[in-house]
């Protein structure tokens, strides 16, 4: 009995941690994808607007659309390579579905150097950024001066200095340099 015991104890501990672990792993997986996350009704890019901001471009799921002063709009490439894309995802659909208010010849595809695609704007390349965590959050906002919301109908307008900017805190990482 004592054995039978053990045996279901063991047994029992090897269960919890596999499903600590299919759990974590799985959580993960969500988070990594939370800003790629759309369903069929949904647009792929849309349109939000903030006080502040105005309008400006998001995915499917909220999350703002950001581009980077250094890059050269309609030239095919991007200047954040690197560490930036650490902070700076690159944004990227391969069936762009948009709201009426926006047009489809907008937007442009670009090939990176490691030969992954880059949805751009007017010619500006598309980002995310890493400490925007929910929808509606625009933390990118000025960073540094070199990382704007994308906003419309001008995709890359000067950084504010407004109220909105002061939510661009990062943690001593977020475009520096790049």
């Amino acid at each position: 009995m004592t054995q039978v015991k053990s045996k279901l104890k063991i047994g029992l501990a090897v269960f919890m941690v596999l499903l600590t672990t299919v759990l974590a792993v799985s959580a993960v997986q969500s988070l990594g994808s939370a800003y790629a996350q759309m369903s069929s009704t949904q647009y792929s890019v849309n349109v939000a607007s903030k006080a502040g901001l105005g309008s400006y471009l998001t995915n499917a799921t909220g999350f703002a659309l950001y581009t980077f002063a250094r890059d050269i709009p309609s030239n095919g490439t991007s200047k954040c390579t690197g560490e930036c894309l650490q902070y700076w995802p690159v944004f990227y659909v391969a069936n762009l579905t948009l709201p009426s208010s926006l047009s489809a010849t907008n937007f442009t595809v670009i090939t990176r150097p490691d030969g992954s695609k880059q949805l751009a704007y007017d010619g500006w390349p598309l980002y995310y950024f890493i400490n925007d965590k929910n929808p509606g959050d625009t933390n990118g906002q000025g960073v540094e001066n070199l990382w704007s919301v994308c906003t419309l109908p001008t995709p890359f307008a000067a950084p504010s200095t407004s109220s909105t900017s002061a939510t661009a805190t990062t943690t001593g990482h977020g475009g520096g340099g790049w």
